[in-house]
């Protein structure tokens, strides 16, 4: 995971979209769900093994 700011992340490993809302973004990965929360978070770009999320984030939490 590569993060910018709080503006943008790469994650690397995600296997899938659980939640893709204005405020909160739930992602499968390899072995554990990411969330990221926010104000206009968008995916920018998703491929088999990676993801971008965009926008004003303002906390991000694991769980297993």
């Amino acid at each position: 995971m590569e993060i910018s700011g709080n503006r943008e992340v790469v994650i690397d490993g995600c296997q899938g979209v659980l939640i893709y809302e204005d405020n909160i973004i739930k992602l499968a990965l390899r072995g554990m769900i990411a969330t990221f929360r926010g104000r206009s978070l968008q995916i920018r770009a998703l491929t088999h093994d990676s993801a971008i999320v965009c926008g004003f984030i303002t906390g991000i939490d694991f769980s297993v």
